[in-house]
């Protein structure tokens, strides 16, 4: 099959969208006639029919509205691609900030927009850590472009966007006897020397809960001031740790062991944005990478038998 013809995929997405050859000829500036020509030409190449006459009206067919899905979204990414080219000759990409928990500002956030943050010469990004508390402030004031929270928000100022539910996982020493273990059970840890997080901390609540309900008590050793802290504490062997998904990361089987457990407790995240401050392309941008790399870790539980849901 020859490669499509863009004008003709043009021709076909105009149609389909404004549901005439008329219409769609009139938002090219060209002819019905040459309209018709276009979809001749794209059916034949196709080897299917795209539409069938009612009534004097174009029905599009089964097979084209499955081939208008996949068009759509080519389009939608070109005008992307014309509006960000439009933004850089204006020098209108930019700054954007973001504020996140340490969990995820530490360390995960810095890696996975690497790539983003070098691929836009000109972008300044800044990325704060603050609590949850504080990053609802910072987006609810217009101070940041993105937050990132564990906290439910309900504020008129703040646009919300529920990410995705986590289940909290455990983390092991490379050696220590529950590694066998594909999967924990929280009764497991009994006794166990456990590094913590500062109450108030919404995974430390997540696994008290937890601990309280199996009646389990774990010899708490240290109390540290995030998940990142817990996870450097992990790899050098001072105990266990209840984190986040998205924590020590960087740390691979050689030095981390990481586990679920039973009950399953979950860690949600939303994304924050100000209702009432202009989204920029670069925004957008950065969005689009952090959701990304969110979804591949929950894709990644999904596959051990865990499935994080979104609701958005």
């Amino acid at each position: 099959m020859p490669a499509m013809n863009i004008r003709q995929l043009e021709a076909f997405h105009a149609v389909m969208e404004t549901g005439s050859a008329t219409r769609a000829a009139a938002r090219l500036s060209i002819t019905q006639p040459a309209i018709s020509k276009l979809m001749k030409a794209l059916s034949d190449e196709c080897g299917f029919g795209l539409f069938q006459r009612r009534g004097g009206q174009l029905v599009p067919t089964r097979e084209a509205q499955l081939l208008e899905l996949e068009v759509a979204r080519l389009f939608s990414g070109s005008r992307r691609i014309a509006e960000f080219i439009t933004a850089i000759r204006n020098n209108q990409v930019g700054e954007v900030s973001l504020a996140a928990p340490p969990a995820l500002a530490t360390r995960f956030l810095p890696q996975v927009l690497a790539q983003g943050i070098r691929d836009l010469s000109d972008l300044h990004l800044q990325i704060l850590s603050r609590s949850s508390p504080q990053v609802t402030d910072l987006v609810a004031a217009g101070q940041v472009d993105i937050g990132l929270t564990s906290m439910a928000v309900d504020h008129p100022d703040i646009h919300v966007e529920h990410v995705r539910s986590f289940p909290l996982v455990c983390l092991l020493p490379v050696g220590h006897p529950l590694g066998a273990k594909a999967i924990l059970d929280i009764d497991d840890l009994r006794e166990q020397p456990f590094i913590s997080l500062p109450t108030g901390d919404c995974t430390f609540s997540n696994a008290s809960r937890a601990f309280q309900v199996r009646g389990v008590s774990v010899s708490r050793r240290v109390e540290a001031p995030h998940s990142e802290t817990a996870a450097l504490m992990v790899a050098n062997n001072v105990g266990l740790s209840i984190v986040p998904p998205f924590a020590g990361m960087e740390y691979d089987e050689t030095r981390v062991l990481r586990r679920l457990i039973r009950p399953v407790e979950h860690l949600d995240l939303w994304l924050l944005r100000p209702r009432n401050r202009p989204v920029s392309i670069a925004s957008d941008l950065i969005r689009d990478h952090v959701m990304d790399a969110l979804n591949a870790i929950a894709l990644r539980y999904e596959h051990e038998g865990e499935t994080p849901y979104a609701l958005g």
